[in-house]
């Protein structure tokens, strides 16, 4: 798989310059080449599970790795607010050449613009390394594509009253049993008596 990587600063020609040889730490973060991309169009109140993040730890040191999403590209369509994705897990804890897959969720809310959208998924690592007084940490990113169409996602067509439900299985009951007694022939023939008189045998 190809990987794709990036540093927070002019990292490379910080760390040749300022690094003792004599330092065998490193630190690396990589993330998948390919972007992160929904197969089908997005509704207004829809929510919708992104194809999981490839991050691997490319360095020698223990990486607690977060997901945040960043506009860092230029790419094509409106920026993606980063409290439309959710990560799976929060940090996720990655050793010396250890790899994961991060889950991630889509979740459009009502007010959302039909459109592109695009934005950039950034896996940040924790550890760092120190050269020239600074502290130099890593990340990498892959880019974050999906197109919101119009209309809201279809819910109940109608909100009914909880008790009105078994009120109308009563009802039918009511019709079956009906339907049942005439079918079968049986009269009832209901008779009211004058008061203090017995009824005949």
């Amino acid at each position: 798989m190809h990987l794709r990587w990036w540093l927070s600063a002019p990292f490379a020609l910080l760390m040749l310059l300022a690094v003792p040889a004599s330092a065998y730490a490193s630190v690396g973060i990589g993330i998948q080449a390919g972007p992160v991309r929904l197969s089908g169009a997005a509704h207004p109140g829809g929510s919708y599970a992104l194809p999981a993040v490839y991050v691997v730890n490319t360095g020698t040191q223990e990486e607690s790795v977060v997901i945040r999403i960043e506009r860092l590209s230029a790419g094509h369509g409106r920026t993606v607010p980063p409290s439309w994705i959710q990560a799976a897990g929060g940090a996720v804890e990655l050793s010396h050449n250890q790899s994961a897959r991060i889950p991630l969720q889509l979740v459009v809310p009502a007010t959302a613009k039909p459109g592109a959208y695009f934005s950039d998924v950034v896996v940040r690592g924790s550890a760092a390394v120190s050269g020239a007084g600074a502290n130099f940490g890593v990340a990498a990113a892959t880019d974050l594509e999906f197109r919101v169409a119009p209309g809201l996602v279809s819910g109940p067509c109608l909100s009914l009253p909880g008790w009105l439900l078994p009120a109308f299985a009563g009802l039918l009951l009511l019709a079956a049993a009906a339907v049942i007694l005439h079918r079968s022939g049986l009269r009832i023939r209901i008779e009211r008596q004058p008061p203090g008189t017995r009824p005949s045998a």
